[in-house]
């Protein structure tokens, strides 16, 4: 997914931008003492299929593990047709419900300024959705909707780089707040 184009020709891909948050964590995580793999390190994209194969394989050799897929949203071709930031899990209550509103909880924290998008249906923020990634793998998993690259605000945001340090450093409380939990 990308951006519309900006008036400069500028387009914000959501590839890159993920890849830079996500190293943002792991680099994060790696200070702070705790495990994390980075599932997808190649720049070219793998299918969804292999990316849970990891991610069990993973689980197999340690069962604290937690899925995490960091995303940035997108609806459309109008700049400001969306916007906010979501977290998902799967259909029904899990454990990874639980761990949606630690992630929901950071989010609102570091970006209280901003629209945090939720489904409170079943009496909790996360948003549920039948995402391959989360139905399939074994352990815990959500996916993070970082604001909206189709919205020319949002997207604006996603290409500074201290609101991409904002977006892992909230992240990372989660993790680290998790990490202190279990």
């Amino acid at each position: 997914k990308r951006s519309p184009k900006f008036a400069d020709g500028t387009v914000l891909y959501e590839g890159e931008l993920n890849r830079a948050i996500v190293q943002r964590i792991d680099s994060a995580c790696n200070a702070a003492g705790i495990d994390s793999i980075i599932l997808v390190p190649e720049e070219e994209d793998i299918s969804l299929k292999e990316r849970v194969q990891r991610a069990n394989d993973f689980y197999k050799v340690d069962k604290r593990a937690v899925y995490l897929s960091v995303h940035a949203n997108a609806f459309g071709n109008d700049w400001n047709s969306a916007h906010g930031w979501s977290c998902y899990t799967s259909k029904g209550e899990t454990r990874s419900d639980q761990i949606a509103t630690i992630f929901y909880r950071m989010m609102a924290a570091e970006f209280p300024e901003e629209r945090m998008r939720k489904d409170n249906a079943d009496n909790d923020p996360d948003k549920e959705a039948d995402f391959y990634v989360l139905k399939k793998t074994a352990m815990p998993a959500v996916l993070t909707e970082n604001f909206f690259m189709t919205n020319s605000t949002e997207a604006v945001m996603l290409l500074n780089e201290d609101i991409r340090d904002r977006i892992a450093d909230a992240h990372m409380d989660a993790i680290y707040y998790l990490s202190k939990s279990s």
